[in-house]
């Protein structure tokens, strides 16, 4: 039980849902970040039933403290990039307007193995990396701007980026925008040639929900926590994706500790080109859900 106290809009919602067959369980996570002495904690619980019957006197009673080493990584940065000294944002950053607060995957805690219990605190700080690399070369205009880390008790509790307008591209199309599909493609595939051939990474993760389109209708890649260096491979903690293709589900990565695709150019190149033809006739990006815009819930 939490000795922190949530309102209902302080805690997050997530419905479990089996990833591969999209079936719904009548199970729902509930998450929140508390903050005490200083530092960030994280509050996870789990309910049965419909969240309009749940109380908040329920979803406190539920509410269980994740140990901080599960989901922050200290400082230096340890695993993959040791090496790597991390930009701490000044305090005053919460504050700042133009600036987004992305926490790591919170709701991922819930299912990671049993044999991997710190599988959150790994993706984010290789995510944290990615970052400080994107960060030592000139900056594409139309990939996200990272300003630096969060760090409350020596711990890396979330990334500063630059605030974008808009949805991402399948809330986008959810709420009936189209975008004029040979420019949008053209600055999207621009900003992949620069992490190929000015910063020497692959994204790994290109599909709808990782990019951003503005009122205006241009595109910003996002979400960088499947990237890696060309030719290296993709760490087990992460997913990865040739978009379109199921991404291996938790027991396969438990089970598989030789799941080790390699970071490519290519797997960029052909979910730009599924995009192309994905904009003529949208439908949930991982279609085994067979969910169009219009029935869609954002």
């Amino acid at each position: 039980m939490s000795d922190l106290t949530f309102e209902r809009g302080e805690v997050r919602l997530s419905e479990c849902v089996n990833r591969k067959t999209g079936a719904k369980s009548g199970l729902y996570h509930y998450w929140g970040a508390g903050d005490r002495n200083e530092g960030d904690q994280l509050f996870v619980g789990t309910i049965d039933g419909p969240p309009s019957e749940h109380t908040i006197e329920q979803i406190n009673d539920a509410l269980e403290e994740i140990p901080n080493e599960r989901i922050f990584f200290p400082l230096p940065i340890p695993w993959f990039f040791a090496n790597t000294i991390v930009t701490v944002a000044n305090e005053w950053s919460d504050d700042e307007p133009e600036w987004h607060l992305k926490r790591p995957w919170f709701s991922r805690i819930v299912d990671c193995p049993d044999d991997y219990p710190t599988v959150v605190a790994e993706w984010f700080a290789i995510e944290v990396g990615m970052l400080e690399l994107l960060s030592r070369h000139p900056q594409h205009p139309n990939v996200v701007k990272y300003h630096g880390c969060r760090v409350r008790k020596g711990r890396v509790t979330g990334v500063y980026l630059g605030r974008l307008a808009g949805d991402n591209l399948w809330e986008h199309v959810c709420a009936g925008k189209t975008v004029d599909k040979e420019p949008f493609l053209t600055v999207l595939e621009s900003a992949i040639r620069h992490l190929h051939d000015v910063v020497g990474i692959a994204h790994n993760d290109i599909q709808p929900f990782n990019i951003m389109v503005s009122p205006e209708g241009i595109p910003t890649l996002i979400d960088f926590g499947s990237s890696e260096l060309i030719g290296n491979k993709i760490s087990r903690c992460r997913v990865y994706s040739t978009w379109g293709e199921d991404p291996p589900d938790m027991e396969m990565e438990a089970a598989d500790m030789a799941w080790t695709p390699v970071s490519t150019r290519s797997r960029d190149l052909a979910a730009l080109n599924k995009l192309r033809t994905w904009l003529d006739n949208p439908v949930h990006p991982w279609d085994r859900f067979h969910v169009k815009p219009s029935d869609a819930e954002v």
